[in-house]
């Protein structure tokens, strides 16, 4: 992780930017790993051309979080402060690719007003 970006001190990128209720793309073997954990899985149907069905794509789903908005639902803590992944050894694929201080961390930071770059 680069100097100064401490995640549990952040949480941005467990904040999802859209409203609904599903967040993080799941594979299998992130549903194996999250078998146990009681939370909440939701099927979403993506792109349906007409003539077939379209696919469903497991995502993990998100809770309203203290802002008011869509948080991954193993969030736990606040927006920029202390905070944690709830399942944090058994986080999706997904979660495990981010990397601290890269483009995405730094466009999840600045959309949540966080500094862009650390302190």
């Amino acid at each position: 992780m680069p100097a100064g970006y401490g995640c549990q001190s952040c949480g941005a990128c467990c904040h999802s930017p859209w409203t609904g209720e599903a967040y993080v793309r799941l594979y299998d073997i992130d549903l194996e790993r999250l078998e146990g954990t009681g939370l909440r899985v939701i099927n979403e149907p993506q792109g349906s051309n007409g003539s077939e069905p379209a696919e469903v794509i497991p995502k993990l789903a998100t809770k309203l979080g203290d802002e008011g908005r869509r948080v991954c639902v193993a969030f736990e803590g606040r927006l920029g402060t202390t905070c944690a992944c709830g399942i944090y050894e058994r986080r999706p694929e997904a979660c495990r690719r981010f990397e601290a201080g890269s483009d995405l961390c730094r466009a999840s930071r600045r959309r949540h007003d966080l500094s862009s770059t650390p302190a």
